[in-house]
């Protein structure tokens, strides 16, 4: 098992001498299995690990979970951040399923934890079982070749930071005979028995099926067909990057702009990549076939001016020979918006027609904190993967600069006599869901500048 984990390290370079690794410990198996396996190996390595326990507070016996990782990093001498994950926020703010409310919320935690203790590596207990699975539910849902690649070795999640999963290459009989021969004692969630999930049919019943009737080296060779699929995917990534950058431009009011006589004269194939990277780079989440398909019958329409809408409140519109992506222009405010932040660089508000500059600057290049009108400066050690820009909502809350406690956005503008019109045009940063600042006016103290601040981001409003 240390031999074959070893091999997947060195194969697909998933660690480096001197990597501080942050282990992700949900006290089931295959995290129970990862930790030791990472421990005992760690010398050799030349690497330290840090624990992270995420308590998702979906069940009974949560508490319980957390107390045991916590006494198994005591008996390891390995240091350990336990953080509460609130599902059901989530899933609300998002309308997201629990299973990918669960996700999204706990990598997000992980990469806070990772920069907070400078770890460059995040390692999960996926192991070869659970990529066979992830390919059969994608084969399932009509996934394409991106899909059915499954879950990779590695993968970025912020600069300077990837998931790794060291068990790639194991299988999950294996994890579970490396617990017993060495008297791990894992936490089994019962959901994962409950047939209500499809991925828990796809374990508990068609993957036995399978094996029954195609022998138990289906899931090898499963495996080993995702392995040629991300090889196919690589290449066809890389062949999409410069289609991409001869198809795609910005206009001057920030949006994205796809040149139809250059997107149209592409292979089809290479129309759908583009427009799905064209559609993610905007904002859109969840892309679907149908969307994909929606777009591209605008593309190809006779009307000058077709358009469409895609979930994340982008808007698709022909303009004769260029396809704009995005919010076309201030007229199409409909009250609440919201964008990804261009980080370094510009993003176009198109609610009040300005520019938000965003840049990250060393702590220590600053002599001052009075960034000046319409801007501030923010503590960015602990960002999330996506800042985005956004007008207010129903219910906003932030505790601002010095002041005692949170109060409602609603209530800060109305004390300080904002017009109504300029209230709904307020342009309000957010690190994930957490209020950063409040363009113009002020810094959450959350996000305050103090003498430990390593990196300070630097944000400002301009017109024009």
């Amino acid at each position: 098992m240390e031999k074959l984990v070893l091999q997947t390290i060195k194969k697909r370079q998933l660690l480096e001498p001197g990597d501080k690794v942050l282990v992700a410990v949900s006290g089931g198996p295959d995290s129970l299995c990862l930790l030791h396996l990472l421990h005992k190996l760690a010398p050799a390595l030349q690497i330290s690990l840090h624990i992270a326990h995420i308590n998702h507070g979906l069940r009974p016996e949560a508490a319980a979970e957390a107390a045991a990782v916590k006494k198994m990093a005591l008996q390891m001498q390995l240091p350990i951040t336990v953080r509460r994950l609130d599902v059901k926020r989530i899933q609300r703010q998002q309308q997201l399923s629990v299973e990918a409310a669960a996700r999204e919320g706990r990598y997000r935690i992980l990469l806070r934890v990772a920069r907070q203790i400078g770890a460059a590596r995040i390692a999960t207990g996926h192991h070869r079982d659970d990529r066979v699975e992830t390919l059969l539910l994608r084969l399932l849902s009509g996934s394409g070749l991106d899909g059915l690649k499954g879950i990779p070795s590695k993968r970025p999640l912020a600069p300077g930071i990837e998931v790794i999963r060291p068990l790639y290459d194991v299988s999950r009989r294996q994890v579970e005979s490396y617990c017993r021969r060495n008297h791990l004692q894992p936490l089994y969630d019962p959901s994962n028995k409950q047939p209500v999930y499809l991925r828990n049919r796809v374990r508990l019943h068609l993957l036995p099926f399978l094996e029954r009737e195609f022998g138990p080296q289906i899931r090898r060779t499963l495996a080993r067909t995702m392995d040629l699929l991300a090889a196919d995917s690589s290449l066809i990534t890389a062949w999409t990057k410069q289609a991409y950058a001869a198809a795609a431009e910005t206009a001057e009011n920030g949006q994205l702009v796809l040149k139809l006589d250059v997107l149209l004269a592409l292979a089809v194939p290479l129309q759908t990549r583009i427009i799905r990277r064209a559609l993610w780079q905007a904002g859109a989440k969840r892309i679907t076939y149908q969307h994909i398909q929606q777009v591209l019958a605008v593309a190809r329409s006779k009307s000058p001016a077709a358009r469409c809408f895609v979930p994340g409140k982008i808007i698709v519109q022909r303009e004769y020979n260029r396809l704009l992506v995005g919010y076309s222009e201030a007229e199409h405010f409909s009250g609440q918006q919201r964008v990804r932040v261009r980080l370094p660089g510009r993003t176009y508000l198109p609610w009040s027609k300005e520019w938000l500059e965003a840049e990250i600057i060393p702590r220590s290049r600053l002599t001052s904190l009075q960034a000046g009108p319409n801007a501030a400066y923010c503590a960015a050690d602990a960002l999330e993967q996506e800042l985005y820009v956004r007008t207010r909502q129903p219910g906003d809350k932030v505790r601002l600069l010095g002041s005692p406690g949170s109060r409602k956005v609603k209530k800060i503008l109305i004390d300080k006599k904002i017009p109504q019109h300029k209230r709904d045009r307020l342009s309000i940063v957010t690190n994930g869901e957490d209020i950063m600042w409040l363009g113009g006016i002020e810094i959450a103290h959350a996000y305050r500048v103090t003498p430990d601040t390593k990196q300070v981001l630097h944000l400002q409003i301009k017109s024009g």
